[in-house]
């Protein structure tokens, strides 16, 4: 994920919590403002509505940076409304402070609630990001610290004081750990949610392309059968010529009808052990029949010995729609790269992950490139950026459908105007 999408991400999540107007920004407004009107007019607190005024001013100035887009300056608009949500929590813990240093218990009393109601705060709603988080926790730790030096008596501080300076001590780094916890399981929710969405369409793609790619395989065997029997048969000159066409079209439709399939997850697959270099060997015939002369193909084995376990058909397929799309990303010509890795990195979302290894194939081209919000979607069935009747949009979802089904994935990388890379990693065979 680039630097812009994460921000992007982060901001989302701020802008969900407690919507100016919600339910709940109503209920907790008016709990500060029945408790703080008490304040002032039962206790004589007149620092209440000042307080009042300037900590919601805050909470405006917060939303208000959030609603402003984060630009091509990621890291200036994240330290903006991390400054922006530092003051706020500062405006904040001047309360507990400022009520701790009165001379009557229940002000005491008091500190503890609005301290409670900060860490809950944190928790419940700051938490989604645990840089962000600390610019919460930050000013209510160091309101803790500053209560904890009115226990301090001359010369070296006493006994209640620095009790309480390690009692402090702990529990910052205790809410410190809570915080990168509650990060953290909050991206590992984001990561399940994602799966089960992307679960879902696979899911729904794969039942209707499963009916489809049946009753399309039935027709064009029909089609194809007839159409051979005229060829082999003719009655009339110049009809070879027609016939030819017709039965490239049905191959056509052959190929689409196994793309299909693939994706769904339902092709039957012959795996058998094969070198690498067996592959690229194969990949090369068939690439220089459709590789322009402007555009140079280069081909990297691996020195190692390793196998994997792979339908070989399946393999040259899933590679040539590779070449493909390479080839399209060149108009004007360039270097298309095959590189054999081995060993290889699995994605770290990945699982189960194959105790063998791994060994991938790099499809890297010096081509136009990706932008960041195309990138994220030509992974989805249909969708595809080339010209209308030129592409199905099922060549990359068919690569990424194969890969998964034999145990692997596909991980792309790409810089607008430096090329692409496609990795297609699989697992290698056990010895």
């Amino acid at each position: 994920m680039t630097s812009v999408a994460r921000v992007t991400e982060i901001f989302d999540d701020v802008r969900s919590t407690e919507r100016i107007l919600s339910v709940e920004f109503m209920i907790r407004f008016t709990l500060v403002f029945v408790a703080c009107g008490c304040g002032w007019l039962l206790l004589g607190l007149d620092l209440l509505p000042l307080w009042v005024m300037a900590y919601y001013a805050c909470v405006m100035l917060e939303r208000h940076v959030v609603s402003l887009p984060v630009g091509r300056d990621p890291t200036r608009a994240f330290v903006r409304l991390w400054l922006v949500s530092f003051v706020l929590a500062s405006v904040y813990a001047a309360l507990p402070v400022y009520v701790w240093f009165m001379d009557h218990q229940v002000w005491q009393f008091a500190t503890g609630v609005l301290l409670t109601g900060a860490a809950l705060n944190i928790f419940l709603l700051r938490a989604r990001n645990w840089v962000l988080g600390l610019a919460y926790l930050i000013p209510v730790c160091g309101a803790t610290f500053i209560i904890t030096a009115s226990f301090f008596e001359a010369p070296w501080g006493g006994p209640f004081f620095w009790s309480m300076m390690v009692l402090c001590t702990c529990l910052a780094i205790y809410f410190g750990v809570c915080l990168w916890e509650a990060d953290r399981a909050n991206a590992e929710l984001k990561k399940t949610r994602a799966q089960f969405l992307q679960a879902q369409k696979v899911e729904a793609l794969g039942t209707l392309t499963s009916g489809v790619a049946h009753d399309f395989n039935n027709l064009l065997s029909v089609v194809q059968g007839n159409l051979e029997l005229l060829q082999t048969y003719p009655d009339a000159p110049d009809r070879g010529e027609f016939l030819d066409a017709a039965l490239e079209a049905t191959r056509r439709g052959a190929q689409l009808t196994r793309q299909l399939t693939s994706y769904g997850r339902k092709a039957e697959m012959w795996p058998k052990r094969m070198a690498p270099s067996e592959a690229l060997h194969g990949i090369k015939k068939i690439a220089k029949r459709v590789l322009p002369a402007n555009i140079a193909l280069r081909l990297h084995p691996s020195p190692t010995d390793s196998t994997i376990l792979i339908d070989e058909t399946m393999l040259q397929s899933a590679l040539l729609n590779l070449v493909i799309n390479a080839r399209d990303a060149m108009p004007e010509g360039g270097t298309l790269r095959i590189d054999v890795v081995d060993p290889a990195l699995p994605p770290d979302d990945l699982s189960p992950v194959a105790s063998s290894g791994y060994i991938a194939f790099e499809v890297s081209d010096t081509g136009t490139g990706i932008p960041d919000d195309i990138l994220a979607k030509i992974r989805d069935p249909f969708y595809s950026t080339k010209p209308k009747g030129a592409g199905s949009g099922l060549g990359l979802p068919m690569v990424c459908g194969f890969a998964q089904q034999s145990g692997g994935d596909v991980t792309i990388t790409s810089r607008v105007g430096n090329g692409t890379t496609v990795c297609l990693i699989l697992p290698r065979a056990a010895h």
